[in-house]
Order: structure tokens, then sequence, then C-alpha cells
């Protein structure tokens, strides 16, 4: 019989694993989106440009395409941190670093939609 600290690791270790591939999977389709909008996108001129993202549909599908994204970032470079530092002090700075890059493009994602909707 596992202890429930083991047991606590394995759930929080296949919780992990899980979120990864569910994240990755979301981003197959909207990076598809992505690559396919991106040509035409760079070619635009800046007032275009502004038009494009002042799309309702355009700016969410970037701002998701960006939370998702942030929060894979996390959750990969998470594993690379805690397989290959040893210093726990400087895995755990790193780990918080991370996190707070992740939660800064998603909090910055999010606002901007928050903004559109309340018309700016």
């Amino acid at each position: 019989m596992l202890n429930s600290n083991k047991k606590n690791n394995l759930e929080s270790g296949l919780n992990h694993w899980l979120f990864q591939k569910v994240t990755a999977v979301l981003l197959i389709p909207i990076t598809i989106w992505v690559l396919l909008k991106l040509p035409k996108f760079i070619q635009l001129s800046f007032s275009d440009k502004l038009s494009w993202i002042n799309s309702s549909l355009n700016l969410y599908l970037v701002a998701l395409f960006f939370i998702i994204s942030a929060f894979h970032f996390k959750l990969g470079l998470t594993v690379i941190i805690e397989d290959y530092i040893h210093n726990s002090i400087v895995k755990k700075y790193l780990i918080i670093i991370i996190s707070i890059i992740a939660l800064l493009i998603a909090s910055l994602s999010l606002g901007l939609c928050v903004y559109k909707n309340l018309g700016g």
C-alpha cells in the first residue's frame, strides 16, 4: 500500500501529465489557424492590423492561443526544471519566475478581451 505522500505525488504527476497532453491537443487547431493567418497578417498595413485584431473572433482566438500556450509553456518548463536543476533554491526560483511569466501572458490576454468587451 502506498503512503499518502507517495499517492499524492503520483496523482500530482498524473494530473500534470494529463494537463500537458490536453493543452497540447488544444493547441493543434489554434496553432494551425495562427499559421494560416500569420502570412496575411504580416502583409497588412498598421491600420488594417488594428482592424483585424479588433474583430472579436480574431481577438478571442489570439487570446485563447496565448492563454493555452502560456499554460503549456509553464507545464513543460516546470518538468524540465524539476528534472535537470538539482539545487532546490534555484529550482524554486526558476519555477516562480516561469509561473509569473505564464500568469502575466494569460492575464494580459484576458485583460485585452475584457478591455475590448468594455468598449475599448
